[in-house]
């Protein structure tokens, strides 16, 4: 059986520059983690962090996936491939955009599969057929893309994060004003991670399975501190949390008007107590909801906080 490079290729309309921003930038908005991810599309995603691929669940959990090899914006992106295995039982991924009229032509060679000896055929196997690398290239084109019409409350949404991370940035802070309350890092913290999970189902509806939606992680004080803690300053935090809320709209974004309609199971908690557990249209929620209610409110939140009021 052969051992030779697995090779797969699309064309998408986006300049090189946009199509590399787009698979590296923008992976955790367009990597089909519903059936390609190790924690079982548990909330997780995918992303480049640091010269490493990682996957990373709601609740911390965190596996890496590659390292880096070569990293050319517009141009290459090499990365070792060893998904649920050690770092040296590795194969190597690389994907090279090249300009092709208006578009980028995105070329994606999968080798090494000579290093696992008798292993060899069997494994490369696994990313030969249908709903392997042929499939993932789909989902990044159907990003690269955009999305076929304006969608309705996207802008209001992307404005309403402009505030909040305003806010988060404005300053000065004090701490929490009670016990059990947030102080201004896990107020970034909660709104990061329920991003994450609203991703996961958007991508759970492009992959037409069940989906749930609830923030009862995202407010767990353990895993908000575990969050606040990967980040060196509140600026550092801020600026994850930027990253994660463009994959937020991105992810919105993609959904038709179908998939935004889709009534999605909503399990809601504010201060301890449930203040919602009903299916709802998801768009009500990731658009409408996200910028009319969620946001603002933890813009007051913030507001709350500063020292200098």
């Amino acid at each position: 059986m052969s051992t030779a490079p697995v090779l797969r290729s699309i064309s998408v309309p986006a300049s090189p520059a946009r199509a590399f921003e787009v698979f590296t930038e923008q992976i955790g908005a367009w990597w089909p983690i519903a059936t390609h991810g190790l924690f079982g599309g548990e909330c997780g995603w995918v992303g480049f962090e640091d010269g490493l691929l990682v996957e990373r669940a709601l609740d911390g959990r965190s596996t890496t996936w590659g390292e880096v090899l070569a990293w050319t914006p517009g141009q290459v992106l090499a990365f070792s491939w060893h998904p649920g295995r050690e770092p040296d039982d590795a194969s190597e991924v690389e994907v090279r955009f090249l300009a092709d009229g208006d578009g980028t032509r995105v070329e994606l060679e999968h080798r090494g599969w000579e290093r696992f000896g008798e292993q060899a055929a069997e494994r490369r196997r696994t990313y030969v057929g249908p709903g392997a690398w042929g499939s993932v290239l789909e989902h990044f084109a159907d990003v690269a893309d955009g999305p076929a019409a304006p969608v309705p409350g996207l802008a209001e949404l992307e404005a309403a994060y402009e505030t909040f991370f305003a806010a988060a940035l404005a300053g000065p802070f004090g701490p929490a004003p009670a016990e059990g309350e947030w102080d201004a890092a896990s107020t970034v913290a909660h709104v990061t991670l329920n991003d994450q999970a609203m991703i996961a189902v958007a991508n759970a509806l492009v992959h037409q399975r069940e989906a749930r939606f609830d923030n009862v992680v995202s407010q767990d004080p353990a895993v908000l501190a575990a969050h606040v803690a990967r980040f060196a300053d509140l600026d550092a935090l801020v600026a994850h949390g930027r990253a994660v809320a463009t994959l937020a709209c991105v992810a919105a974004a993609r959904l038709d008007p179908a998939q935004r309609e889709t009534a999605v199971h909503c399990r809601l908690l504010h201060d301890g107590e449930v203040v919602l557990d009903q299916p709802m249209p998801w768009g009500a929620v990731a658009l409408d909801t996200q910028a009319s209610r969620h946001l603002p409110a933890h813009v007051q939140q913030l507001e709350n906080l500063r020292t200098d009021r």
